[in-house]
């Protein structure tokens, strides 16, 4: 654990994600890109510094615990290894968006963060007070994701991007022959990716790719990905609370391993649907999978289309990796598409991104597009669903793109400006010391 009271992904950091046009967006996932080539630096805000990037000395990466993990006891044969293939593109499928100036955030303490975009990574090393523009590219990140203070990695629709030094200097990695589209690393080396896939649907907070997609492992900090033997099929997010300890989402389901991704075993299934919504020719719901701990984990299951301003989605968590309980659902559709499934309405009438806080707790926050201009309600939920309290709309937000927590009271939480006309389109980064019950606008981007 990095900090205490803060486990996100099984981590101890705050992760945020993206959460781009909820009305059905996705991206479409393009070939192989072009060959292999070394790691080289990426452009940042500053030019000197990219120049001098073989001269940086990083600081070691903190800590974890256990001190020395276990490394997984997978070794693909030669033939499976994936080597970099250079970079691919992801497009916008539907609606007029691209991926958002400001997407996706992640704390790994309550000073050091970091939010990803389009084109940009800024960074914060007083908790928000003060934002520093990091990388400046051609780089369209919908995911950040660091370890400790100085090691993470950024992946996007057309790069992923890796840092020793906290982000004064990013380097690009080759894509492997399957095009990474999200990450989740355990140390600097180990780290596992979804890959391939149709698309990339963005809606639920963390990039879930939707079709074929696969899981991949990295034993070199993401020179080379080696297709894991034996993973289900058809991944979609994944998360590991240690390098052995993992869940692992597929339509519909949520797997376990508990050796590092050798084995696996189902871990909950999404509740019955109704023949209506099996008709409708889709194989399960998109499950987006967020680790608090070993055996704590929580979910949201993504359905597909929307009607009337409202579009299907339910939420679960578990403490055990076996008991699950469902937290919420959007009413108006998931009570014809699961009759089965009775819960409390949801933060939004369209999902949202959110932040698993500990095996206990997250903050979720949904989107009301009809509201308005919009607006992007804020539901902390604590005794592992036993207490759901709305906190009221993240002031200044009309639709959320990515939260991060640290703790019950403090979190950010960034997506569109659109609270008065002359000010649609913009980005805000909102932070919050209370529980989301009062905002402070802390950056600003057009």
């Amino acid at each position: 654990m990095r900090m205490t009271g803060a486990i996100v992904k099984g981590r101890a950091i705050a992760r945020g994600g993206v959460a781009a046009t909820l009305s059905g967006m996705t991206l479409l996932a393009a070939g192989c890109g072009s060959a292999p080539g070394a790691p080289r630096a990426a452009q940042s805000a500053s030019a000197s510094t990219a120049a001098s990037a073989k001269a940086v000395v990083s600081s070691p990466a903190a800590p974890r615990t256990p001190a020395a993990p276990r490394t997984p006891a997978i070794a693909p044969s030669p033939d499976d290894t994936c080597k970099g293939a250079g970079t691919s593109t992801v497009q916008i499928a539907s609606g007029s968006g691209t991926v958002p100036t400001l997407a996706a955030v992640q704390f790994v303490s309550a000073q050091r963060g970091w939010v990803a975009g389009s084109g940009r990574i800024l960074a914060t090393s007083d908790g928000g007070q003060t934002w520093t523009r990091q990388y400046s590219g051609p780089a369209s990140l919908y995911q950040v994701d660091f370890i400790s203070a100085t090691r993470g990695w950024a992946v996007g629709s057309n790069a992923v991007l890796t840092t020793t030094d906290g982000g004064k200097v990013w380097a690009s990695l080759p894509e492997p022959c399957t095009p990474i589209r999200s990450v989740h690393f355990m140390t600097p080396d180990l780290g596992y990716a979804v890959a391939g896939g149709s698309s990339v649907r963005l809606d639920g907070g963390v990039p879930a790719t939707t079709g074929a997609g696969t899981l991949l492992m990295t034993t070199d900090g993401g020179q080379n990905w080696q297709p894991v033997p034996g993973a289900p099929a058809a991944a979609q997010t994944v998360c590991f609370s240690s390098p052995l300890d993992g869940f692992l989402g597929t339509p519909g389901r949520v797997w376990r391993s508990t050796d590092g991704g050798r084995h696996w075993t189902v871990s909950f299934t999404e509740p019955r649907r109704s023949s209506t919504a099996v008709a409708s020719g889709e194989p399960g719901d998109t499950t987006v999978i967020e680790c608090a701990g070993d055996t704590a984990a929580w979910a949201l299951f993504l359905g597909s289309g929307a009607a009337m301003s409202h579009s299907p989605y339910l939420g679960y968590a578990t403490q055990d990796a076996r008991d699950w309980h469902v937290l919420f659902e959007e009413e108006y559709t998931e009570s014809a598409a699961v009759p089965g499934v009775h819960a409390p309405q949801g933060p939004g009438t369209y999902p949202g991104p959110f932040s698993a806080i500990s095996p206990d707790s997250a903050a979720f926050v949904g989107w009301l597009p009809s509201e308005g201009l919009g607006a992007a309600p804020l539901e902390m939920v604590t005794g592992g669903g036993a207490g759901l309290s709305m906190r009221g709309d993240v002031g200044g937000v009309t639709q959320a793109y990515g939260v991060a927590f640290v703790s019950a009271t403090q979190g950010w939480v960034i997506g569109t400006d659109q609270t008065s006309p002359g000010k649609q389109g913009d980005y805000a980064i909102e932070a919050t010391s209370d529980g989301g019950r009062t905002w402070t606008r802390q950056y600003a981007a057009g």
